[in-house]
């Protein structure tokens, strides 16, 4: 292990640094080729990777594709390794070599991406199918990073990614509607930026006329995390107390089932009564449930379920990405005669074919169709993964603030 850690110290001297300090990296040379092209997209999709590490006995580069998912580099010459995939299909794409056992970004691409507690190199093989979310020229909105009190969860502030669109500040007589979007476990604020690609799926289609210009909001929604850390997360409370606990919101407590793991901690609350009221009144957003939206994917997607159920009437339009309800729970059922009786515009649920979420995903959707729920159904090709929400997005996105959510 101190023999690769010191190979891939000086690969990375010998990739990023001017040549005499380059030189100083000891026993490993460090000649040949300062910058490679890597990684190289074909038009066909093919993806060629390579990498210079004159020392290594074994490099392979592991990726999120289809397909085979590690590939061992063949070693060339001047210690330049290299392989090429077979042609991927149009979307984003992670990856980062393993030389010598040790996981490694390509020192040739400076786009990385962050999931949860790792880092990974990234590429974006263009095409049709993934035209929604790759940059175009089109008019961009911005990004704020802002803080909001979140004294529910007794915590001073939290960290929250608000996007804006691109006529928000030239048009401030305007009001918007708002979409509140929530991460998965493991996630936080920055997972719908960095690898739900929310920016540029929002601009692209508020561009085409396919989306309605909003405001989308992206809290952190780790009970124990009022930040995006980096590293392993805090513990969340397996399940809401059935007694109300102090300065708690009855409604998220009496009234509650026993929630399993995913769907527990008093974050929805926290949404409702600290991030709703903060963005409405630093923000020119349009009043009322017809102008709300909230959706999430995996545990955003049951604090979605939480959330609206618990508070009939206060979002018009609800979206559960590759998540399931409490079905048959006698207090859900409860809640959701009252959210029929609130009258929201669309209650849209989706899945991948091969999610582990999907049968869940479908009985929630069977439900709320049966009784009396503006719902629709969306399965698609894929697993628990992002390739598959994104695609959610655009879904849904498209169909928030139109009549009939249609």
């Amino acid at each position: 292990m101190i023999r690769s850690r010191a190979a891939v110290l000086a690969l990375l001297l010998a990739g990023l640094t001017p040549a005499p300090l380059a030189a100083q990296a000891g026993r490993y040379p460090v000649s040949g080729p300062q910058r490679l092209a890597s990684p190289e997209i074909a038009a066909d999709g093919r993806v060629t990777f390579r990498l210079h590490a004159p020392e290594a006995r074994a490099v392979s580069v592991e990726g999120n594709w289809e397909g085979k998912k590690s590939l061992a580099l063949t070693r060339g010459e001047n210690g330049v390794w290299s392989a090429a995939t077979p042609p991927l299909a149009p979307d984003l794409y992670n990856y980062a070599f393993r030389v010598d056992g040790l996981r490694v970004l390509d020192p040739g691409n400076v786009e990385s991406q962050r999931g949860g507690n790792q880092l990974s190199s990234l590429l974006m093989v263009s095409g049709p199918a993934a035209r929604d979310w790759d940059m175009a020229d089109v008019p961009h909105g911005s990004v704020e990073q802002v803080w909001a009190p979140a004294p529910v969860l007794h915590q001073p502030a939290r960290r929250m990614a608000v996007y804006l669109p691109p006529d928000y500040h030239a048009r401030p007589a305007r009001r918007y509607p708002v979409l509140y979007l929530l991460h998965g476990g493991g996630g936080d604020e920055e997972s719908w930026l960095t690898q739900g690609r929310a920016a540029q799926i929002l601009d692209n289609l508020i561009a085409a006329g396919r989306m309605a210009p909003m405001i989308v909001v992206m809290p952190n929604g780790e009970d124990g995390q009022s930040r995006a850390r980096g590293s392993a997360l805090g513990p969340t409370p397996s399940r809401i107390q059935a007694e109300q606990a102090p300065g708690s919101d009855a409604r998220f407590a009496v009234e509650q089932p026993q929630l399993p793991e995913p769907y527990a901690g008093h974050f929805p609350e926290s949404l409702v009564r600290d991030i709703v009221p903060f963005v409405e009144r630093t923000y020119r957003t349009a009043p009322g449930a017809a102008n709300r939206a909230v959706a999430g994917l995996s545990m955003g997607g049951a604090q979605t379920v939480v959330a609206s159920a618990s508070n009939p009437g206060l979002f018009g339009w609800i979206g559960v990405f590759s998540a399931g309800g409490m079905v048959g729970d006698p207090a859900f059922e409860r809640q959701l005669g009252q959210l029929v009786a609130a009258r929201p515009r669309l209650y849209w649920v989706g899945a991948g074919d091969a999610d582990i979420a999907r049968l869940r995903a479908a009985a929630l959707y069977k439900r709320a169709k049966g009784r009396g729920l503006p719902a629709t159904f969306l399965q698609v090709p894929g697993g628990h993964t992002w390739f598959v929400w994104r695609r959610f997005l655009v879904d849904f996105g498209a169909r928030l603030f139109r009549p009939e959510g249609r």
